[in-house]
């Protein structure tokens, strides 16, 4: 179960790439076309992975409880990482219902005021610390020996899609405003 999530993992940060970047690129006016494909990927890859995630956590607890020793203090990484995971969902929620929008075919989203814009960077900033935490554990499950150098690398190219991301998403807020 641990090996179909670290690859459930590796295929959500590939579409998330991608989603991101075309998304990105949709909101600041060019034409994405495989956007939908990609979101859909993308959502059904978490929805897997989060199932599978509960059904990992709640082992975790079931032979915590078992041993008598839970050494929660000892396990804050472990709780945040997996607190960090149940929070996305919500600004995740959000964001597909407030990225569904077309208009006669068009991309415009019907309303996308000061609300809708802080919570998609809500989104982006719990998106970014689950990936934070997460990113060294995911690379020792892929067996990557030098994790220190490639947690560097990943972390710096998540950080310029989120930018990329988040930038998107204030263009697209100033010119939705502006009519």
């Amino acid at each position: 179960m641990r090996r179909l999530n670290i690859f459930l993992v590796a295929a959500i940060f590939i579409s998330f790439a991608a989603h991101a970047v075309m998304g990105a690129l949709r909101l600041y006016g060019s034409d994405a076309n495989a956007l939908p494909v990609m979101a859909f990927v993308c959502a059904g890859l978490i929805g897997v992975h989060v199932v599978v995630t509960t059904i990992l956590t709640c082992q975790t607890l079931k032979a915590r409880r078992l041993s008598g020793a839970g050494y929660f203090r000892h396990n804050l990484l472990f709780w945040a990482r997996r607190i960090s995971g149940f929070t996305i969902l919500i600004p995740l929620v959000m964001h597909i219902i407030i990225m569904s929008g077309s208009h006669d075919g068009a991309f415009r989203l019907l309303e996308f005021n000061g609300g809708r814009l802080a919570s998609q960077i809500i989104f982006i900033v719990t998106l970014g610390f689950h990936i934070l935490t997460n990113i060294q554990p995911a690379l020792i499950s892929l067996g990557i020996r030098s994790v220190k150098a490639f947690s560097a690398d990943i972390l710096f190219l998540i950080s310029v899609i989120l930018l990329f991301a988040a930038g998107a998403f204030c263009v697209y807020y100033f010119r939705w405003m502006a009519y």
